[in-house]
Order: C-alpha cells, then structure tokens, then sequence
C-alpha cells in the first residue's frame, strides 16, 4: 500500500541558531500537532508493511523516508532516511538535524558521509529510532532542518514532518 505524503512547511527558522537543535531536543519541545484526525477509510493495520515517502523536497535536496515497525512494539519506529541531490554540482558540508516532541524519544545514528553526490548519482543516509511514548493517541511529528553548501554557498533549510502514515 502506498503511503501518503508527507506535508512539510518550509520555515523561516524557527529553531533559532544552528546549537538550538540540540537543545530543544534535549529539553523536550512544545507539542506541534494537534489530536490525531480520525481516518474511517483506513485499516488500523495500515502501517504493517514499510511505508517510503518523499519527506522533504527543496532545490536539488530531496529526503527520502523509508519507516518500519519494530518487531514486537508499534510504539518504536524505525526510519532510514536517503538524501540525494538533483544539482549538477555536490552538496557539500552537508548536516540533517531532528527534533521531536518531549512525548517521543529519538535516536539518530550518523550520516553515512557529508557530501551528497551530484546528478543523483548516490545518496547520503542516516537511520532513525523513534519512540512514540503517546503512541495511537498522538502521531509522530519532528522538526527538521539540513545544512549544505552548494558550490561554497552555504544554505541551511527547516521544515516540519507533519505526519507520517496511519498506524506509525
């Protein structure tokens, strides 16, 4: 089953400088999302297969998700994220950040590398864990923002990833 996509809000920035990130994930943020909308037409199994979506997409930057349940507990979200880069030249320094709210819990291992290649001719990734303490009353929400350079302009991007598919 296809999954539906993501909506992001690209933001000024509301996560003030680059050191915020940490903090605000650190001290827990304000919840973002208001109560989950009922969704009649969807099966609550909905989320039993891997679900892939275009997470964020800006320029030549686009951020794949691919997110999976851990065997054994919904309330634990595995999410493999690939960014690839449409621009004929590199991505450079490049840096992708998350925060969530205090009801959840994330663990981020590194990106793979720090240069996205050009041309779409490979990909960076990174893995998630999240943890949804709130799970099947609250849906996963998190704040993001990459950093890159782009033939030395340095560029810096935050979005919201608003919901994730029914059943994560």
């Amino acid at each position: 089953q296809m999954a539906q996509p993501v909506a992001i809000a690209a933001q000024g920035n509301p996560m003030g400088g680059a050191g915020a990130m940490g903090a605000m994930a650190a001290s827990g943020m304000p919840p973002m999302m208001g109560a989950m909308q009922p969704q009649s037409m969807q099966a609550p199994t909905a989320a039993a297969g891997p679900a892939e979506w275009v997470a964020y997409e800006k320029g030549p930057l686009k951020v794949r998700f691919a997110a999976s349940k851990e065997g054994g507990n919904p309330a634990v979200t595995n999410v493999a994220i690939t960014f690839t880069n449409s621009a004929p030249s590199p991505l450079t320094d490049f840096v992708f950040q998350a925060a969530v709210p205090k009801f959840m819990k994330m663990q981020m291992q590194p990106a793979s590398g720090s240069v996205v290649p050009a041309g779409n001719s490979g990909a960076v990734t990174q893995l998630l864990k999240l943890a949804n303490s709130a799970h099947g009353q609250k849906p996963i929400a998190m704040r993001i923002k990459v950093e890159y350079a782009l033939q030395g302009n340095k560029l810096s991007e935050t979005g919201e990833v608003a919901s994730f598919p029914d059943g994560y």
